[in-house]
């Protein structure tokens, strides 16, 4: 619900906001998760292919040094995908925070 109090300055209502704001922080908060089981997905596959995960099919010995390249280009393209995604999520944060400054700014005005 927007409350106008003129025509050229208008307020949110704090109920509605504050329900916005923790909506927003919540999906960053489930992004977050989710990049953290990549992640962890990622290093359980080299554990898997270097035989240290059990069980592996794997010994080290039977690895390639192709496979090991391989593994190791899949793996870094998607950490750079991760990495992207953490920027994006930290710029949403960003300016999360700068609406709530700016909305501060306004309620303490009036």
């Amino acid at each position: 619900m927007i409350q106008a109090q003129s025509s050229s300055n208008m307020s949110f209502d704090m109920t509605e906001l504050s329900q916005s704001i923790t909506l927003l922080l919540s999906s960053i908060a489930v992004e977050e998760m989710a990049l953290a089981h990549i992640v962890n997905g990622e290093a359980e596959k080299i554990q898997y292919v270097l035989g240290t995960l059990q069980p592996s099919l794997f010994q080290p010995e039977d690895v390639s040094v192709d496979n090991l390249l391989a593994i190791n280009d899949s793996v870094q393209r998607i950490m750079e995908d991760v990495l992207l995604r953490e920027v994006m999520l930290q710029m949403k944060f960003s300016h999360i925070m700068m609406a709530l400054e700016v909305n501060s700014m306004r309620t303490h005005r009036t």
